[in-house]
């Protein structure tokens, strides 16, 4: 079940005869005629051969068969699907939450399938985290993550996709107490933001650290520049001032790093009444919806579940509960089309009713393509 624009299934009763099926069948083609694309035919249980042999002989696909229209979740999703690739990094991830006004956004892998859900509690509480200077806690990232954050010129890079841990060092102090600094971390995990300092620099080309930021717009000189590419350190330059590009640096690194994990999906299939606790429980109060194949759909909110479904109804040769399908009360009737007693189905808005003492309802749905 894929979440799909409004469709107004066309279904007959249950355990269905011929004139129940063809009926469904018969007037989804004459609305989609019409100009209603969204008018799908439907049935409530198996053919029987002599529908089956009809429809094989006429060459007309057999209605789509609904076994109940119990709310599920798919029939409250939206029909939009943004999700969020788990390389992307946490500022252009962030700045797509906030171009598409949701409050989460899940996070799948390149084949489309969850990884994790984004959340403004998740990052923040992962962010501060990093940010705590008592805990140290190594920032994950990549040099093409950083490139990509901080809108910086690539003088030279190595290994430019390659993910790690790092450490970032602002040289801000005087020299000797700098190389202090970068002598008790390890070089190779070492990022270092500067700016047209060039002792910094060359120490920093000597060390042969991870990366070295230059901000403000600086340039290296082209001999410090050969000296970087034969010692392997990635020289980017970044057009903020130290600081701006400081704080921008932590948000270079992988949403994956950043997003909740511990949030489970639901399917397009799963029962509303049954999901409502684990969504009441959720971040937001929103969760992610994946396929059969685990692959994710859309999301689902409690406010979703406050609109009308994205189903309708019209109901072919029966107007009675008990020969309905099962969760139709939960649903908007548009019309019914019939050739039988009255019942006692109740609709909650005024509905188109048709009902004639003819042999089948076919008959009335014939006379309506006569008429249209």
């Amino acid at each position: 079940m894929i979440p799909q624009k409004k469709r107004v299934y066309v279904i007959g009763h249950r355990n269905p005869d011929t004139d129940s099926v063809v009926s469904a069948a018969a007037l989804a083609d004459l609305r989609k005629n019409m100009g209603h694309a969204e008018y799908v035919a439907a049935r409530a249980g198996k053919i029987n051969p002599q529908t089956e042999y009809i429809f094989n002989r006429f060459k007309v696909p057999v209605p789509e068969y609904v076994p109940d229209l119990v709310p599920k979740v798919g029939y409250y999703m939206p029909a939009t699907n943004e999700t969020v690739n788990c390389k992307t990094s946490l500022w252009n991830a962030i700045a797509k939450m906030e171009a598409c006004s949701t409050k989460v956004l899940p996070v799948v892998d390149d084949d489309g399938y969850y990884h994790s859900l984004l959340h403004y509690n998740a990052f923040s509480k992962n962010i501060l985290k990093t940010l705590d200077p008592e805990k140290s806690s190594a920032l994950i990232t990549s040099i093409s993550l950083m490139q990509e954050t901080l809108n910086a010129q690539p003088l030279v890079t190595y290994k430019e996709l390659d993910v790690f841990k790092c450490n970032i060092l602002v040289a801000a102090s005087e020299f000797e107490t700098f190389k202090e600094m970068l002598d008790m971390q390890a070089s190779e995990n070492s990022v270092v933001i500067t700016g047209d300092r060039i002792d910094i620099q060359e120490y920093c080309v000597k060390k042969g650290i991870r990366a070295l930021i230059i901000s403000s717009g600086s340039i290296m000189s082209k001999e410090l520049r050969e000296k970087a590419e034969k010692q392997n350190v990635s020289v980017l330059i970044s057009p903020y001032d130290a600081a701006s590009t400081a704080m921008l640096s932590v948000y270079a690194t992988p949403v994956s790093a950043m997003a909740d994990k511990t949030i489970q999906p639901v399917k397009a299939t799963d029962i509303v009444r049954r999901i409502r606790t684990h969504l009441s429980q959720s971040p937001s109060r929103t969760l992610p919806v994946i396929s059969d194949d685990s692959k994710v759909i859309g999301t689902i909110s409690e406010g979703d579940l406050l609109q009308e479904a994205n189903i309708d109804i019209t109901l072919v040769d029966h107007n009675e509960q008990t020969q309905a399908v099962e969760g139709i009360e939960n649903y908007k009737i548009l019309e019914i089309i019939d050739h039988h007693r009255l019942g006692n189905l109740s609709t909650r808005n005024p509905i188109t009713f048709i009902n004639k003492p003819v042999g089948a309802t076919s008959t009335i749905i014939t006379n309506l393509y006569r008429e249209n």
